[in-house]
């Protein structure tokens, strides 16, 4: 699947759970942290991802699967390069990746910023 393709599949995943998906850009000046990336959050009692319009497209479809990882999809059909594109954020931390960051610093994490997202599986191929 190309990665644009499964970035608009995490996109419609995102919607059938009820939770909007926002590229928006984003101002670097705003935040503390060196790369802002986005998540899941609750804006008026809605649940949203926000992403940042302005990082590089395996980075967005990091953003998005990873706040997917911490939403139960069970009772949804999913494509399976989609199911396991988010089953690999899942994998991948015991903890959200808003708490993740905020842990004590030690060999895993750095305290200080969010750590690195794994990137989408390898199948999925970049459309010219």
């Amino acid at each position: 699947m190309e990665l644009g393709r499964l970035l608009e599949e995490l996109v419609r995943a995102a919607e059938r759970a009820g939770i909007a998906v926002r590229s928006e850009v984003f101002d670097p000046n705003l935040s503390d942290v060196k790369r802002p990336r986005g998540g899941l959050c609750t804006l008026r009692g809605a649940r949203l991802i926000l992403v940042d319009a302005k990082l590089p497209l395996p980075e967005r479809i990091a953003t998005v699967a990873g706040a997917l990882a911490s939403v139960d999809l069970d009772h949804l059909f999913l494509p399976p390069i989609v199911r396991a594109t988010i089953g690999a954020y899942r994998a991948t931390s015991g903890a959200t990746t808003e708490e993740s960051w905020l842990l004590p610093r030690t060999a895993a994490n750095d305290g200080g910023r969010p750590p690195e997202l794994p990137r989408p599986p390898v199948r999925a191929k970049k459309r010219d």
